[in-house]
């Protein structure tokens, strides 16, 4: 295993498990170890493949996040492992991260796909997780806020009728296939089930807890699923309540 330099430093400021300041110094800093394990599916018949030819390094990348978005924002900790061996332990200090695997040449110049993000709390300890990256298809990936329709004001879930019942719903068809994804309306974001690469329609509505949608369906055309494991970006889905 290599490591960049950052990650070497976060190491070793956290492996004296203590704080830097002597007069208060606080809890003691720890460190979890986190596997990764990474593996590569043909989606069309479910089949294993192997590490792509000529991108032999899997690199588990880590960035801590803003607890009040979720969304990445620290400095970013790089572990690189040879993508033959389908895992890699990492160490990560008490934290809240979002950690994803990007397979790519030997130097890294050319990336082959990235997984997507999982998200890590190692203050619960050591922990386990795997991803699979797929050649022939990918994601969508969305936000959304619900508007009243008449008005165009901005809604919370809870006054839009959606309850803890409810979801956020995208109809997805396209390329031999159809699905439906439910999202917990809260969170205000959400990523796909795996698709086909190929063109899509997609639909979006807001449902109540006896799947009743809640306004007009929002529709959208022609959105492309790209592979390798390729994540397509719908955007901010503004969802009209009647």
């Amino acid at each position: 295993m290599k490591k960049l330099v950052l990650g070497a430093l976060v190491a070793v400021a956290s492996s004296t498990g203590c704080s830097s300041d002597p007069v208060n110094p606080g809890p003691p800093i720890t460190d979890s170890q986190i596997t990764v394990s990474w593996s590569f599916t043909h989606l069309a018949d479910g089949s294993v493949r192997s590490c792509p030819t000529g991108f032999g390094t899997a690199s588990v990348i880590s960035q801590t996040i803003d607890p009040a978005t979720n969304r990445g924002t620290g400095l970013k900790i790089v572990d690189k492992f040879d993508c033959a061996a389908g895992r890699g332990t990492i160490t990560l200090p008490d934290d809240t991260y979002l950690v994803w695997v990007e397979i790519t040449n030997t130097s890294g110049s050319s990336l082959y796909a990235a997984s997507g993000d999982t998200f890590v709390d190692s203050t619960l300890g050591d922990d386990a997780f795997s991803v699979k990256i797929l050649d022939d298809g990918g994601y969508f990936e969305l936000s959304w806020d619900l508007l009243r329709a008449t008005s165009g004001a901005l809604l919370t879930c809870s006054q839009a009728g959606v309850g803890a019942n409810g979801a956020v719903v995208l109809h997805t068809a396209g390329a031999g296939m159809a699905q439906d994804d439910k999202f917990t309306c809260e969170d205000h974001f959400g990523t796909t089930s795996p698709l086909l690469a190929g063109t899509y329609s997609i639909a979006i509505d807001a449902e109540d807890g006896n799947q009743q949608a809640l306004g007009d369906t929002l529709q959208i055309n022609d959105k492309t699923i790209a592979a390798p494991n390729k994540l397509t970006d719908l955007g901010n889905l503004m969802i009209p309540i009647d």
